[in-house]
């Protein structure tokens, strides 16, 4: 099958990490899959075989946003794909109104945020919820049971559409060393360090982390990332004079995020707002005991099975983070057996049962015989 996934800006985040192992997934099961974005904001999918650009850069303005959208219209119409799998709000109004125009069999949306009702998320709520209700797109996936109820109050036109598929968390293939990851990160090789990752957004409240240094004068903080916040994260670190223990280690691409993690001695997020928490699940499957805001899908999704928690839940400000992170360092044993129930996640949030769930669906409208995604991730 002809698959092609439409996201709408190329840069590490967390959709654009889901598409990546969705595609390697279905590519495993024999099916031709490319992803194709919108716009280049970063180079991290510069050398990927399988990724293609509408644009070359961030679109400027009204003129540039149509150009993005005739331009993905004329993608999808050459590449005449039978299947077709959005990401993220623009990438699923754009996508799917391209994957109509070119006559794609199968259209696959993924909800990666909770419904809004103000400002332009708010508007293109409304957008997605009339393009659900009258089946714009076949199916419409949520990544969480928190995520799935959010649209409770949703027609029942819409939900019957929904299917829920668990993001798929990828596990380290190697044990990094950390005073190699220290170095090649360049951060100190003593310190007592807490690293975090993710796009520098108000929603990702980093500045509640830089807070904390405040509180804790002998530890460090390393981040992973860039974006609109950066500066702000910068002054304060400033301002509260603890830039020399701040480390902004710039975008680090997928390949390289677990060398990364193994730097840390702890793992801190304090995001004001999730659907999964990819990150903070990865972090735990990474090994590292995990600090995090008290987010109702963030304990979902950081609780095993057996009813385990893998974290430290606290207030999303910089007394709670330092709270929470002073609790690791007064208790190692507390910290140990968080990184050992964060490891347990591995097979709760495997790359391949999530792969299996696509499957599922494609065969849905299929008459191919399909293939396991378990085992073919697997041998890979």
């Amino acid at each position: 099958m002809k698959i092609v996934q439409v996201q709408t800006q190329a840069e590490a985040g967390g959709a654009q990490r889901i598409s990546d192992m969705v595609g390697e997934g279905l590519r495993a099961c024999g099916h031709d899959v490319r992803t194709v974005f919108m716009y280049r904001k970063t180079d991290v999918y510069d050398r990927d075989p399988y990724a293609d650009f509408i644009l070359t850069e961030p679109p400027r303005g009204l003129l540039g946003q149509m150009r993005a959208a005739v331009g993905l219209a004329n993608y999808l119409r050459n590449a005449q794909p039978d299947a077709v799998i959005t990401f993220q709000h623009y990438g699923n109004i754009f996508g799917t109104i391209g994957a109509r125009f070119a006559g794609a069999n199968f259209i696959i949306a993924n909800q990666s945020g909770a419904p809004q009702t103000r400002g332009v998320r708010g508007i293109l709520t409304q957008i997605d919820k009339l393009m659900g209700t009258l089946g714009a797109y076949h199916a419409n996936v949520v990544n969480s049971r928190w995520t799935e109820a959010q649209f409770d109050t949703f027609p029942k036109a819409y939900r019957r559409r929904m299917s829920r598929i668990d993001h798929g968390v990828p596990a380290p293939s190697v044990a990094f060393d950390k005073a190699a990851a220290r170095a090649a990160f360049g951060l100190p090789q003593q310190a007592w360090l807490a690293v975090s990752s993710g796009r520098m957004a108000y929603s990702k409240n980093q500045i509640a982390l830089v807070g904390a240094l405040a509180h804790l004068p002998d530890i460090h903080l390393a981040i992973a990332g860039t974006g609109p916040e950066q500066d702000a994260i910068i002054a304060l670190a400033q301002d509260n004079g603890v830039a020399d223990r701040l480390h902004l280690v710039g975008e680090v691409p997928p390949a390289r995020i677990f060398e990364f993690l193994a730097a840390g001695d702890a793992y801190a997020f304090s995001s004001l707002t999730e659907t999964f928490g990819l990150a903070a699940v990865e972090a735990a499957i990474s090994g590292l005991p995990v600090v995090t805001s008290k987010l109702d899908v963030l304990r979902e999704v950081l609780t095993t099975d057996d009813g385990e928690a893998a974290a430290l839940f606290v207030d999303a400000d910089a007394r709670g983070v330092a709270e929470g992170l002073a609790e690791l360092i007064a208790k190692p044993a507390l910290a140990a057996r968080l990184a050992a129930t964060g490891r347990q996640l591995k097979e709760q949030y495997s790359p391949a049962r999530m792969c299996a769930g696509y499957e599922e669906l494609l065969l849905s409208r299929s008459l191919s015989h399909g293939c396991d995604p378990v085992d073919n991730l697997q041998s890979a």
